[in-house]
């Protein structure tokens, strides 16, 4: 079973706006919609999507966790969220004008200890059969190495395959617990590494340096560029990224790891999971929400086995 772990979950309200946002004046919408959003949550609609089963766990309170949970439940993902009793859910209020979003994120719940020793418990009956997700920003009301509390949480002679998508400043509590896949943005990879990237080369030098302190597997995201893929046995991949003219970024990079997971529990190989993630996550970037399965497909067939290290990424 896949579980996924989003810390700050989110009602994103999505707002199209037909002339460019004025500042200190009233804009009007010619349309919404509310989504349950967060990037554990994003991950579980994806694997729906590509007709793998999830649970999503997370904490949530207030009117907008009811919704929230109302939402992600309508979705067909399977829910264990743990209702909190102080605040909300946080909700985000995107608002679209072409070519730009504008982005405004509320700020979440109050999360007690007693809270997180209750998800820890239930992260602690996960077995090595299974696949945790941990994903997303750590909020100010939970513990800065929340991660890491929920590593320790883990049976050691056990433990799930790990899967971790979270900001650089979280790579020094988790890289040591070695997880099976992390999954950092070109942004995050140079965040954590301060360095400059100029082609594929570069991303594989940095991708060295996440595997000595801990990772097993590393998928750098690349925007239109791709990403670039190193395994635990040494092998590297730059993959083009398929697909026409982004429209909606939101969601990609979770998607690229529902592809990752849907592809490598049928076939157990890891470029051909790498090679998925990256169609998945494309599929979403070219699309106005999460991306359906033939969407999917159809870029997957569009693929090739990768490209050189050399091309630029700028």
């Amino acid at each position: 079973m896949i579980y996924t772990v989003t810390t700050s979950p989110s009602l994103d309200l999505v707002m199209k706006l037909q002339n460019p946002l004025a500042i200190g004046q009233t804009n009007r919408a010619v349309s919404e919609e509310l989504r349950p959003g967060g990037k554990g949550i994003n991950i579980s609609i994806m694997l729906h999507n590509l007709g793998v089963t999830s649970t999503a766990f997370g904490f949530v309170a207030g009117f907008s966790g009811d919704e929230l949970m109302r939402l992600t439940a309508a979705t067909g993902v399977k829910t264990g969220f743990l209702r909190v009793r102080r605040g909300r859910t946080r909700i985000n209020v995107r608002i679209k004008e072409t070519p730009e979003q504008t982005s405004i994120n509320g700020l979440g719940p109050e999360v007690s200890a007693d809270d997180i020793q209750y998800m820890v418990r239930k992260l602690s009956g996960l077995t090595s059969d299974d696949y945790l997700v941990l994903a997303g920003m750590v909020p100010p009301s939970l513990p800065h190495d929340i991660y890491s509390i929920f590593f320790e949480a883990l049976k050691e002679n056990s433990q799930p395959k790990v899967i971790v998508d979270a900001p650089a400043d979280q790579f020094k509590y988790i890289l040591k617990y070695r997880p099976f896949l992390i999954k950092p943005n070109i942004n995050e990879l140079k965040e954590y590494v301060n360095m400059q990237f100029h082609n594929g080369q570069d991303v594989l030098n940095a991708c060295y340096k996440l595997q000595e302190e801990g990772a097993r597997n590393i998928l750098v995201s690349i925007g239109k560029y791709g990403a670039v893929f190193l395994d635990e046995d040494g092998n590297a991949t730059r993959i083009a990224a398929p697909g026409g003219e982004m429209i909606d970024r939101t969601g990609a990079g979770d998607s690229m790891i529902s592809g990752f997971l849907a592809d490598y529990i049928v076939n157990h190989n890891l470029k051909s999971a790498a090679m998925m993630a990256v169609a998945t996550g494309s599929a979403t970037a070219t699309t106005d929400g999460i991306a359906i399965r033939d969407t999917v497909d159809e870029l997957r067939k569009q693929m090739t086995d990768g490209s050189s290290f050399d091309e630029p990424i700028v």
